[in-house]
């Protein structure tokens, strides 16, 4: 009974993180809406008696539909990170797109980056694709939620700033573990694991980048640990 409890809690954090009753409640307002202005509008044209409970009926099959796409495409207003739980970089929250000089200094380039979250918990495995930074914790609002009562409720957060993804520890209470490094942070090589402690299940990273995008060696984390 409990894990059905919370299973439900999650879908629910989980529809409204991605805005999917927002998205509806707008949705329907709209259709009511334009139901009422064709019911008084098509008479007026001459339209057929069939052509109102036709527009309706349209109307109320697109409502899943919207659902669905919010769902999918998770149409959210903004991916930035909360004022409480910024990072330290101008760049939080925002899409990995920058332009760089190219070799030669004569043109600029344009470097795209996205990460690919692997990790497995209790309720099963999962796998998320972020192109903006994301936050890695226990609370169901986090973009990687971890069922992991030994993480923290916002653990850590990825974000990319300057050319690079990095992780950032958020004050948790066991640490946050890099390759079996802990670190508070450090710009990310193209493949690593993260650990919330130091029995946890390993959360696999993947830097999904355009051939110009820029990265970091294993070797080079120790000497950015700040």
């Amino acid at each position: 009974m409990h894990g059905s409890i919370a299973r439900l809690r999650s879908l629910v954090a989980e529809l409204r993180r991605r805005n999917v009753f927002k998205v509806a409640s707008v949705y329907a307002v709209t259709a009511w809406g334009a139901s009422m202005g064709a019911s008084s509008l098509f008479p007026a044209f001459g339209a057929p008696n069939w052509a109102v409970p036709l527009f309706v009926i349209i109307a109320v099959l697109g409502l899943p539909i919207a659902i669905a796409l919010a769902w999918a495409y998770e149409l959210r207003p903004s991916d930035s990170l909360s004022a409480g739980e910024s990072l330290s970089s101008g760049n939080s929250g925002r899409a990995a797109v920058a332009l760089e000089p190219s070799g030669d200094g004569t043109q600029m380039r344009l470097t795209l980056s996205g990460m690919r979250v692997h990790w497995e918990d209790s309720r099963g495995r999962h796998e998320r694709s972020f192109s903006h930074s994301f936050r890695i914790g226990r609370d169901v609002s986090c973009d990687v939620h971890v069922d992991d009562p030994l993480a923290s409720r916002r653990h850590a957060a990825v974000e990319y700033a300057d050319g690079l993804w990095w992780v950032v520890d958020l004050g948790s209470r066991n640490g946050t573990l890099l390759n079996g490094s802990r670190v508070s942070r450090v710009p990310l090589p193209s493949r690593c694991e993260l650990r919330l402690h130091e029995d946890a299940t390993p959360i696999r990273l993947e830097i999904v980048s355009s051939p110009d995008a820029r990265t970091v060696t294993h070797s080079r984390i120790h000497l950015t640990n700040e």
